[in-house]
């Protein structure tokens, strides 16, 4: 029976010490786990201070760039409209009838730096339009008219009637076109 009383004696001088071990151990692992911690912490706030140091250079840089270009543009600004007097004419004559019409106005432009910005614009003011009968013409095709007719073998009394109809009818047609305007 002593010995095992010294083998459980013995045993629980180990189970005591492997316990204090494990006690040691445990504290050690946790004091070393805040340090680590602490450490961390600290070489975080650096970086942060690192960061902040380093964004705070860029940004300042970053505006005076920005100021830089800004004042920059401001002086080499130069906007300006050209303004030209503009006129068309246009001529939409046929045989009988003469006719034009002028468009008067202006045209502007925007350029920056010299360089066109948009598409010219054009502002109509007034047109002016002149519409009348070509008298001559008219005169002419029935003269026309009327020497194709005398040249046709036996038209005779039918192209008289033709004709002097045709000649009335031109002369009341231009004296209409007079009393118009």
């Amino acid at each position: 029976m002593d010995i095992l009383i010294i083998i459980l004696l013995t045993s629980l001088i180990w189970l005591l010490v492997a316990v204090a071990i494990y006690i040691y151990s445990i504290k050690r692992i946790q004091k070393t786990i805040i340090e680590a911690n602490e450490k961390l912490k600290l070489d975080r706030e650096a970086f942060a201070s690192k960061l902040e140091g380093i964004l705070s250079v860029k940004n300042k840089e970053l505006q005076e760039s920005y100021a830089a270009g800004y004042k920059d543009s401001q002086d080499k600004k130069e906007l300006s409209v050209q303004v030209s007097p503009w006129k068309e004419e246009v001529d939409s004559s046929n045989f009988f009838k003469n006719k034009r019409s002028i468009k008067i106005g202006y045209k502007y432009q925007l350029f920056s730096n010299g360089l066109p910005c948009l598409e010219p614009h054009t502002i109509v003011v007034d047109e002016l339009s002149i519409d009348k009968l070509n008298e001559e013409n008219i005169e002419r095709a029935f003269s026309n008219l009327e020497m194709i007719m005398n040249s046709i073998p036996n038209t005779g009394s039918l192209a008289v009637k033709i004709l002097g109809n045709g000649r009335e009818w031109t002369k009341s047609l231009l004296r209409l076109a007079k009393k118009k305007k």
